[in-house]
């Protein structure tokens, strides 16, 4: 039989919330397992740092300007063929579980099936994007219990008491930027839980003639960093590193920077109604304290050991099914955060490294030998030709992304040596590229006469910008005419759908 495919994918994740790239601080078990029985991928970058354009790209094998669906607000459009359409094809059972970010959440329900609004029980099951079966979690713990068939199986367990009562957040700090919340709704409901739950569920009901592909999307560690009180396993904030500021380092930076660290920048995602209004606009990070981003770095890192536990759980059950053997599983995260580190924090127009780089672990037991590393770039762009390749389909369409499969068996040498991360903020306005080699990294904006040039190799915290620095023009003139070369920009803009 092809092997099965299980992907899991986190929202908002960075490298240093696992055990297994070097964080002495966290407790993750089961993703360190799943690192010590695979291949750990040292330097893998999202295709663009927010949820949609990044999270197409996974299935899609295509940069975010070539699928479309450039920024949150979008629609994948319908003509993009995914992952799960080429293997539902090839005769797959296709599920889905959890998030899914393929349309847009702040709009009316009549425009989208993952809208936030509306507060009838959420009962579609599929199809949707290739998927046949589909349960959806609509925004984020904490912020709906109304909508996707996460917060109707909340709701299945309490009544109306329950949920007035569950549905309460309190701060622990005192400023946005250290969104450190302690969350009413229990452990047992929380949306980790639940898709795990869901997922030995549909694992233990598979038709077992066919191959599966199963999407676990799990919504942490996303924004606010929320955990429930009744969750024990706690990163203690006496142990979790400071973020990584420079004094100074933003002012030779492109001026976005400073207005974001301000509260000035109003970003395409806050413009008009929208549940991420305000996301920048009006949050001045200059005042976060010390101990506010203390409590949120803490309470991020916790999200990640919740999350853990449950992946545990799923992993366990690949075990008892005697599915681990030829079952591919994949573990990444749609982009990073900041988190504090250059005085800012959440995700959008700054490619640091803290933004773009994402944990990618892949084990297949049957294939390909456990405990090896990758430290060469690698795109999430290339995760669809690989999974293709690995499953003896070849690609349909030529695409962005590069099959990496023969490599991951051991095999011969990297099929890149690079990897592209863009993001549009507006089509009109503020759009960037980003070119990441071994040593280098180089950020290009669209009319726009300033960028970044980094010595991510003796300057990884990415404190001084070389762009305007006379003894680096020759790299950057270099890296500037490989981007183009690589990556030709000819962007395809997506409709925006109207906010609600």
């Amino acid at each position: 039989m092809p092997p099965n495919i299980l992907l899991i994918t986190t929202d908002q994740q960075r490298v240093d919330s696992l055990a297994c790239y070097g964080s002495s601080w966290m407790r993750t078990p089961h993703l360190d397992r799943l690192a010590r029985e695979g291949v750990r991928c040292d330097r893998a970058y999202c295709t663009s740092p927010v949820c949609t354009p990044s999270r197409a790209s996974i299935f899609s094998g295509l940069m975010p300007s070539r699928h479309g669906a450039w920024n949150i607000g979008c629609q994948v459009p319908a003509d993009v063929p995914f992952l799960s359409h080429r293997l539902a094809a090839a005769g797959y059972s296709t599920l889905h579980v959890g998030k899914a970010h393929w349309q847009a959440m702040g709009v009316p329900p009549d425009a989208s099936r993952e809208s936030l609004h509306g507060d009838a029980e959420e009962t579609f099951a599929g199809p949707y994007y290739g998927f046949d079966h589909v349960e959806l979690a609509n925004g984020h713990p904490g912020y709906n219990l109304r909508t996707g068939q996460h917060a109707a199986w909340v709701r299945r367990q309490g009544g109306a008491a329950d949920l007035a009562r569950w549905s309460g957040l309190h701060r622990r700090g005192a400023e946005f930027g250290g969104n450190a919340w302690d969350a009413d709704l229990p452990l047992r409901c929380h949306n980790s839980v639940w898709t795990a739950d869901r997922a030995v569920s549909l694992l233990s009901g598979r038709d077992p003639t066919r191959p599966f592909l199963l999407h676990l999307g799990f919504q942490d560690p996303h924004h606010p960093h929320a955990l429930p009180r009744d969750f024990p396993d706690r990163v203690d904030p006496d142990a979790v590193p400071p973020p990584r500021v420079s004094a100074g380092e933003l002012d030779a930076l492109p001026p976005h920077f400073m207005a974001a660290r301000e509260g000035r920048l109003e970003a395409a995602p806050t413009r008009g109604r929208h549940p991420m209004a305000g996301q920048y606009l009006g949050h001045d990070y200059r005042k976060v304290s010390a101990e506010d981003a203390r409590l949120a770095r803490a309470y991020y890192y916790g999200m990640v050991q919740l999350l853990d536990a449950q992946v545990g759980r799923v992993l366990g059950a690949l075990d008892e099914l005697g599915l681990a053997d030829n079952t591919l599983v994949i573990f990444t995260s749609d982009h990073g955060e900041l988190l504090g580190d250059h005085g800012l924090w959440l995700k959008g127009a700054f490619h640091y490294e803290s933004v773009i780089r994402v944990p990618l672990l892949l084990r297949w037991p049957a294939r390909w030998t456990g405990g090896r590393t990758l430290s060469g770039p690698i795109s999430l762009c290339d995760l669809a030709p690989t999974v293709l390749s690995a499953c003896g389909l070849a690609n349909a369409a030529p695409l962005d992304g590069v099959d990496w499969s023969a490599h991951l068996a051991g095999e011969g040498t990297a099929p890149r040596d690079h990897a592209v991360v863009e993001y549009i903020d507006d089509p009109a306005g503020l759009r960037l590229r980003t070119l990441v080699e071994a040593e280098w990294k180089i950020t290009v904006y669209e009319n726009a006469p300033w960028g970044e040039l980094f010595d991510v190799r003796n300057d990884p915290d990415e404190f001084h910008n070389l762009w305007d620095s006379p003894d680096h023009q020759v790299i950057r003139l270099r890296l500037q005419r490989r981007l183009e070369k690589v990556f030709p920009y000819r962007p395809r803009f997506a409709p925006r759908v109207a906010y609600s």
